[in-house]
């Protein structure tokens, strides 16, 4: 991948989030407005759930672009690394496991008198995959955009299924997963009617705080790995 593109790619990142960060500021401009301490405090879960919002937002839109990236780079399966090559293979995976599926080869030795036998049958699909494989592992990356899922809380386990998925490190973040296990809990709280009450203003702006050095972070994760080529199974 060229440093032009690279750039490019950096460029979008930083848009996306700067934009994210401009409403949330402009938001929590508002407060200068309310006069009345318990007022801002129930702001301040509008606030919280609008965070939580840009977050997982970010999150996604971030590696939609880094997987985009690498889609567009038109390598083929061997030349990535095994995690990437492993999402790229998300429909052959789908036909394998797929117990309904009866190869060519397999109806042509039996015809019509398909035997009702689960190993046979998955044998057979085994078979199927083997004869492929080569051509497999010679065929275009494409990963899914499916492969990106925030499971709608974005919890640190799922921040690092994503990173897991994608072979970026799992534990990047691990410094971070108090701040995020109490954004997903206090966002969620709102929605279920706890923290009526709202928050003060030191509990937020922590939160907030953390929210957006992961985010940007997330940038600087995403740009070391297309400088230096981690996506590929040579780097």
């Amino acid at each position: 991948m060229d440093s032009e593109k690279i750039l490019d790619i950096r460029t979008q990142l930083e848009e996306d989030l700067t934009w994210r960060q401009d409403e949330i500021r402009l938001l929590r401009n508002q407060l200068s407005y309310i006069n009345s301490d318990d007022d801002k405090k129930r702001y301040r879960k509008a606030l919280l759930v609008m965070l939580y919002s840009h977050y997982e937002g970010f999150c996604y839109t971030a590696f939609q672009i880094y997987i985009k990236s690498i889609n567009d780079e038109e390598l083929v399966r061997k030349q990535v690394n095994f995690h990437l090559a492993t999402c790229s293979f998300t429909k052959e995976f789908e036909a394998y496991d797929n117990v309904d599926l009866k190869p060519e080869h397999y109806r042509t030795i039996f015809k019509n008198n398909l035997p009702e036998e689960y190993k046979l049958h998955r044998f057979a699909r085994q078979i199927g995959l083997v004869e492929k494989i080569n051509d497999f592992w010679e065929q275009s990356v494409i990963i899914p955009d499916e492969v990106v899922n925030t499971e709608s809380n974005l919890w640190p386990v799922v921040l690092k299924k994503l990173l897991y998925r994608l072979g970026l490190p799992h534990d990047y973040f691990k410094e971070y997963e108090g701040k995020i296990n109490m954004l997903v809990n206090r966002r969620n709280g709102i929605s279920h009617g706890r923290d009526k009450e709202g928050f003060e203003e030191n509990v937020y702006t922590g939160i907030e705080q953390s929210v957006f050095s992961i985010l940007e972070s997330i940038i600087k994760l995403i740009m070391s790995a297309l400088k230096e080529k981690k996506y590929l199974i040579t780097s």
